[in-house]
């Protein structure tokens, strides 16, 4: 039976047993995509809370 393995979240070379990437450098450019979307996640929120409150004030 093959031995299970899985492969890097970012370069998809295949990783050690229980991990999700195949190096430091690989982790550190998946940490900083993931906060990168975070922060975007947060502005678009944001932004639709914003223009929600004008709406509401507007037409109040």
């Amino acid at each position: 039976m093959p031995e299970d393995h899985r492969h890097c979240k970012v370069c998809g070379k295949v990783c050690p047993p229980g991990e999700e990437t195949c190096s430091k450098a690989c982790r550190a450019r998946r940490e900083a995509a993931l906060q990168s979307r975070r922060n975007l996640t947060y502005l678009i929120y944001g932004i639709m809370a914003f223009l929600v409150i004008v709406l509401v004030l507007a037409y109040h």
